[in-house]
């Protein structure tokens, strides 16, 4: 049997690491400050080479630094003669995006003006009530043909 012609290239990002145990200890202090019926604390990154000042905006993207992965991801497909397996490009691009989503979510809630959050939320509900929206138009019409290909009507 033939060797595979590919070969793992990718890693796991110590940022997402360091993200995620911070997020669950977090989680683990909200847990029991709920409990208590005490106040909970906002999700906070950890500090790094971020001094966690909300002030700083040009520095708060340092928590959620994707140069690794980045850097795996063209790693695997740079040469097609040595490339990466399937994995990899799963493993980078999903922490590449979940890095980024951990960013925006956290600039929206810290960052964002009151008014400005209040007319975002009214146009993502807006967007969602139409029949063109997401709901009906997305999620409604997948598992509608869903339907249709199970009952073998496609």
């Amino acid at each position: 049997m033939s060797k595979p012609k590919s070969s793992q290239k990718s890693t796991i990002s110590d940022k997402i690491t360091e993200l995620i145990d911070e997020i669950t200890e977090q989680a683990k202090d909200e847990a029991k400050d709920r409990k208590l019926n005490k106040q909970v604390k906002w999700v906070m990154p950890p500090k790094g080479d971020w001094d966690g000042d909300m002030f700083k905006w040009n520095k708060m993207d340092k928590p959620f630094d994707s140069d690794k992965p980045n850097e795996d991801l063209k790693k695997v497909i740079k040469d097609p003669k040595d490339p990466g397996n399937a994995g990899d490009v799963i493993n980078t691009t999903t922490q590449i995006e979940y890095l980024g989503m951990a960013e925006r979510a956290f600039r929206a809630r810290h960052t964002m003006t009151f008014p400005r959050g209040i007319a975002h939320a009214t146009a993502r509900q807006k967007g969602f009530s139409t029949d063109g929206g997401p709901f009906k138009m997305s999620v409604k019409k997948y598992l509608e043909d869903i339907q249709k290909m199970s009952a073998g009507s496609v």
